[in-house]
């Protein structure tokens, strides 16, 4: 009983002692989603996502093979926003841009460089600027649904991608498929192609909803551009 006793007076002693900023911080404060990030892996970096959440939404500097992908510190362009980072999961990949259409010609072609700069970064949040667009990108999300708010420059061409079947993490997509719900909805699937540990295909469902009506809905098959349609499928497409 001594020592107990012992043991509560000296951590009440310490307690009195701390600075009242550190008392005012929580636990979320103290986390710092770029540790590591010199060296990742897929599924390790997650900055705008909850803990144990559906989706996991962050950039993603490097889409290929499950080591040094995702979000890596020390690279210089993002080539997306992809909603699924998990161990053998990937899916959703999304890109604003502005200027000309350059969907179908693939990420190495539509990817901006970033500064740090001009990011922030915090539990459960992700701010970037797209420097090749002058975008500015916010993430976020709940446990199962991830949100971006994107401030475009004056223009009147300005588009968001969907690379459905864009090589991301693990493994490449067997196909995807689209559709225009309305002027602020789009849903759709991609099909993750199965994995020496995941012996299955893995489909995914999203929905994406704006806050804006589109002036106009199109996509890509095949590296072909597909314009004034309602949807979309096959082994190559995006919208």
């Amino acid at each position: 009983m001594q020592k107990n006793a012992r043991i509560v007076m000296i951590t009440t002693v310490l307690g009195c002692l701390l600075p009242t900023g550190l008392l005012a911080k929580s636990p979320v404060d103290w986390v710092d989603p770029l540790i590591d990030t010199h060296e990742s892996r897929w599924f390790y970096f997650n900055s705008a996502s909850r803990p144990f959440g559906m989706v996991n939404l962050s950039p993603d500097t490097q889409t290929k093979g499950s080591w040094k992908s995702g979000y890596l510190y020390g690279d210089k362009a993002i080539r997306c926003f992809s909603h699924i980072h998990a161990w053998q999961l990937s899916g959703i990949p999304v890109m604003p841009i502005v200027g000309e259409m350059t969907g179908h010609q693939g990420m190495d072609e539509y990817q901006s460089e970033f500064s740090h700069n001009k990011e922030k970064v915090k539990a459960g949040y992700h701010k970037v600027h797209l420097e090749k667009y002058g975008i500015t990108a916010e993430l976020t999300s709940t446990v199962r649904v991830g949100m971006h708010r994107y401030t475009f420059p004056t223009t009147q061409d300005a588009y968001v991608l969907f690379d459905l079947c864009a090589l991301l993490g693990h493994g490449p997509t067997v196909s995807a498929e689209v559709q225009r719900v309305s002027d602020t909805e789009i849903a759709g699937m991609t099909l993750m192609k199965a994995t020496s540990r995941r012996r299955k295909d893995t489909p995914v469902f999203f929905v994406a909803q704006f806050n804006q009506g589109m002036t106009a809905f199109g996509g890509w098959d095949q590296g072909k551009v597909k314009e004034g349609i309602n949807e979309l499928q096959g082994k190559k497409v995006g919208a």
